[in-house]
């Protein structure tokens, strides 16, 4: 989204040079040469990012005009401009809330020009903080019960929030791990709000979202001139969050190198800004959140054990949806209700059919792909639309499942069980393996009583068949952890039919009996 930025200053030449400057910046740039002009504006709706004050105006200066800013728009973010130091002046501007005071730029150097510009970015920062911590204060309610819909119906999540409400209170750090869009997010704000620090920042930062370079300084912040183009000190994440709570989302796409100095954190809570030598207290609890299998990626040598353990001590896994269905309904009447709020359209109520297909779908994409399918809803006002989306990605979901046709098989070749449609392609290539090598001779198959031929043509299907079994169920098994309820799930079988045919394969957790 592109800033909107908003220049009041009464000299024409002045405002015209730095519209230009600034647009070429790639801002959105609105004009006013009287504070009157500008207070009239901001009570009609105008919202700027930022706000370029002159200090010296005709009839309401800037200070007058700043203070009339703050009156009504407390976090507003205002920048003052001079053409003078003006020391009683800043420290006036400053009491009253201004962000920064920069002198005015045209200096042939272009100094005035990086000042400025240095001030619009860590102006826009603060906005952005502060706009997010606002918007994670307005969906965390004091009421508890009421705050997440989410919460209450599922007897999945009721582990995930019983340990929530146990660690809230304390300052231990806790890795979130789930699937991406079940809520790992929601998770960690929840556990903030029930906290001691609900009342200080919560701050997220999206470790993939960032390369290395950027998201070190988007952190723990830098000094003047620690880096090219770092005009000016700007604070980082977890100073801004000071007695506040920082989710690193996403932290298993964090470089090894960076992984360190969270590590460093995590055990002394102290950090510097690039460019210093000034250590900085890191009074935050941090909260880590993940999709990835850190497991596996330690072992790649991609992930260091000694962040994960250190981050493991809690460790919160958040059910996917399918596993939460009777959230689902809840859901919906949550989001459509938010959505037809955002977008002013009226609350629609889904029919039967569209709620049929609504429960009957996987939902790959978690609450995250529910709630966007409800925005559209909201925004087209069209149920058919919406209901062969549905269909459509049901379809697709089957197609990516369905396993390549089997190899034409010998009549007496029994069919895999309709239990076990998750494993028919494990039958066809157990099927299409080359069967154990007979010879024939005039009276049949050697080895064999020519009169039992039929008898042991089936037994030889039988005994594929079962290697197919065996092997799918020993791969499911392996999948999910020998979490055998999950496992029967998986194979579309009921769980004492899987522990059945555990048993009749000979299979145990160490291997084939």
């Amino acid at each position: 989204m592109t800033a909107r930025l908003t220049i009041v200053d009464d000299d024409p030449a002045f405002t015209d040079f730095l519209q230009t400057l600034l647009k070429t910046r790639g801002y959105a740039v609105d004009v006013f040469h009287r504070g009157g002009e500008l207070l009239e504006a901001l009570r009609s709706g105008l919202a700027p990012h930022v706000i370029l004050l002159d200090v010296t105006m005709p009839d309401l200066d800037g200070l007058e005009t700043l203070r009339a800013i703050r009156s009504a728009h407390p976090t507003a973010q205002v920048i003052m401009l001079s053409g003078r130091q003006a020391p009683s002046t800043i420290i006036e501007a400053v009491r009253l809330g201004a962000a920064d005071y920069v002198l005015k730029p045209g200096d042939p150097e272009g100094l005035g020009e990086m000042a400025l510009e240095a001030a619009i970015r860590n102006a826009l920062e603060r906005e952005s903080l502060s706009a997010e911590v606002a918007r994670l204060g307005a969906q965390m309610p004091e009421d508890p019960e009421g705050a997440q819909l989410c919460w209450r119906p599922s007897v999945a999540m009721r582990p995930v929030m019983d340990m929530v409400e146990r660690i809230a209170d304390s300052d231990v750090d806790v890795l979130i791990r789930g699937e991406s869009g079940v809520g790992k997010d929601v998770v960690a704000r929840e556990l903030h709000r029930r906290s001691d620090r609900r009342s200080k920042p919560f701050v997220k930062v999206n470790c993939a979202a960032l390369p290395a370079d950027l998201l070190e300084s988007e952190l723990f912040g830098h000094e003047r001139g620690a880096f090219t183009g770092a005009g000016t000190t700007r604070i980082g994440k977890f100073e801004f969050a000071q007695h506040g709570t920082v989710m690193l989302d996403e932290i298993g796409e964090m470089p090894p190198a960076l992984q360190a100095k969270i590590l460093h954190v995590l055990q002394d809570r102290q950090f510097t800004r690039l460019g210093s030598n000034r250590p900085i207290d890191a009074n935050v609890r941090v909260l880590a959140a993940t999709n990835r299998n850190l497991e596996a990626m330690m072992r790649a040598g991609n992930f260091r054990e000694d962040l994960y353990y250190r981050l493991q001590v809690i460790e919160l896994r958040v059910p996917a949806l399918r596993d939460r269905r009777e959230e689902i309904i809840s859901l919906v009447e949550f989001f459509l209700s938010k959505y037809a709020r955002v977008y002013r359209r009226p609350a629609l109520r889904p029919s039967p059919v569209l709620l049929d297909a609504i429960l009957d779908y996987s939902w790959p994409g978690n609450i995250r792909e529910l709630e966007n399918m409800m925005k559209r809803f909201v925004v087209l006002q069209d149920e058919n639309l919406v209901l062969s989306e549905l269909v459509h990605a049901k379809e697709m979901a089957a197609e990516s499942h369905v396993s390549a046709p089997p190899p034409p098989a010998p009549a007496a070749v029994p069919a895999p069980e309709p239990a076990y449609a998750g494993v028919a392609q494990a039958a066809s290539e157990a099927a299409s393996e080359p069967m154990p090598a007979v010879a024939m001779t005039g009276g049949g198959i050697d080895g064999l009583d020519a009169d039992a031929v039929g008898i042991n043509l089936q037994t030889l299907a039988r005994t594929a068949a079962m290697r197919a079994e065996r092997e799918a169920i020993e791969q499911a098994l392996v999948r999910f952890r020998w979490n055998r309820r999950k496992t029967a799930e998986y194979l579309s079988v009921s769980y004492k039919t899987l522990l059945n045919k555990i048993k009749e394969c000979g299979i145990t957790d160490s291997g084939v009996a």
